[in-house]
């Protein structure tokens, strides 16, 4: 998994996997999901990040780390 922010664009771009996406959905003007080709969530973006995150209250909580 990677996020980043975009600082020049106001962007967090979330991206779970690094398969490759066959499809986007619009959900909000800010905030688009894309999909696999297994209709899997691969990525998150939301757009006007500063406007839609709490980033005060950003808080990483118990991610697994995988070892490859």
């Amino acid at each position: 998994m990677k996020i980043q922010y975009f600082s020049d664009t106001d962007t967090l771009a979330i991206e779970l996997t690094n398969k490759p996406v066959v499809s986007t959905d619009p959900i909000t003007d800010d905030l688009i999901v894309d999909y696999d080709d297994e209709g899997k969530v691969v990525a998150i973006t939301i757009d006007n990040c500063s406007k839609n995150v709490d980033s005060l209250n950003l808080q990483p909580l118990n991610l697994p780390v995988l070892s490859l």
